[in-house]
């Protein structure tokens, strides 16, 4: 078997990032990477943290997570809060724990301000959840929001997009209870991470759609309906599931709202949406190095990664 080993001393040690929007295979070729190297995986994944919500999400499997180690997956139920800061201080605990047994993190996902939070140095403010607070900002639409926020922290809509309705309520919400700016609040230090960046995207926008297509057709061909189903029952129809893509319009169609071929279509194009976004964030962060995956079979994909990303750093080399 491969190994990963120091080639200089470095007070930074290694951390790899395998990020992109969604549908692009992030998960399966962390997986292989992790088969053959010291690797631990951690999901950067805003939506696998929650228990029972499975299919929708394309969570690793339980074989896969036996074989080998992940983390911030199946941690909270649905319904429960949480943030991005509760993110950050449980994942920076397993980042050294990983480090202790002489093993490389790789954190795997598409929640950029979950990945920015850890490998960028992002500081956010400490400010539970306010539910009240958030009640009375229901009847509001975004756009009204993002116009209050523009108003108060005029910065603050500079990192946050205006279709971005959690960030929105999030940032009001923090400007509420702190009484300061958001955006003054939201503090950048440098890591303590050597950080390699892998991106995986298509060039291929079509292609991307198309796949992205066969993914919900898989989805709801083995069960996703009933999983929808089952969460409703007991959990009712939570804010969670209706700003899930693939929750949300499943619940729709259990409602008869729309049919199952609708179901479908939307699925894909919102998906498509969530993947433009994704790419939006991600296009800030010039230290990405970008694989388009239309090009390239798995294989060439991991050589690039092994020979262009691990020798080509100063802290590592394969051997």
């Amino acid at each position: 078997m491969s190994q990963i080993t120091e080639t200089q001393s470095s007070p930074k040690p290694l951390i790899i990032a395998i990020i992109g929007p969604t549908c692009t295979g992030k998960s399966d070729l962390a997986i292989e990477l992790a088969k053959k190297y010291p690797i631990e995986i951690i999901s950067s994944d805003s939506r696998l943290v929650y228990k029972e919500m499975d299919i929708g999400t394309s969570k690793p499997t339980v074989e896969e997570r036996k074989l080998i180690p992940h983390y911030m997956i199946d941690i909270i139920e649905p319904g429960k809060d949480y943030s991005v800061g509760v993110y950050k201080k449980e994942v920076e605990s397993i980042i050294n724990n990983v480090f202790s047994k002489g093993k490389i993190p790789l954190l795997v996902g598409g929640t950029g301000l979950y990945l920015n939070s850890i490998l960028l140095g992002l500081s956010l403010p400490e400010a539970k959840p306010d539910l009240s607070f958030r009640r009375q900002l229901k009847d509001f639409t975004q756009e009204d929001l993002y116009k209050n926020l523009n108003e108060l922290d005029p910065k603050a809509t500079e990192i946050i997009h205006k279709n971005d309705n959690y960030r929105t309520i999030r940032a009001l919400e923090i400007i509420y209870k702190t009484n300061k700016l958001y955006s003054r609040l939201r503090i950048m230090r440098e890591p303590p991470y050597n950080v390699t960046w892998v991106g995986l995207k298509y060039e291929n926008k079509a292609q991307h759609l198309e796949a992205i297509q066969k993914r919900t057709k898989s989805f709801c061909s083995n069960g996703f309906i009933d999983e929808v189903k089952y969460l409703i029952t007991k959990y009712g129809e939570l804010d969670l599931f209706r700003k899930t893509i693939g929750y949300s319009e499943v619940i729709d169609f259990l409602k008869e709202r729309i049919d199952e071929n609708k179901m479908i279509e939307n699925i894909s194009l919102n998906t498509k949406q969530l993947a433009k976004r994704q790419m939006t964030w991600f296009r800030a962060n010039k230290k990405i190095k970008w694989i388009d995956i239309d090009h390239y079979n798995r294989e060439d994909i991991l050589s690039f990664i092994e020979e262009g990303s691990f020798a080509k750093t100063s802290s590592i080399s394969i051997s």
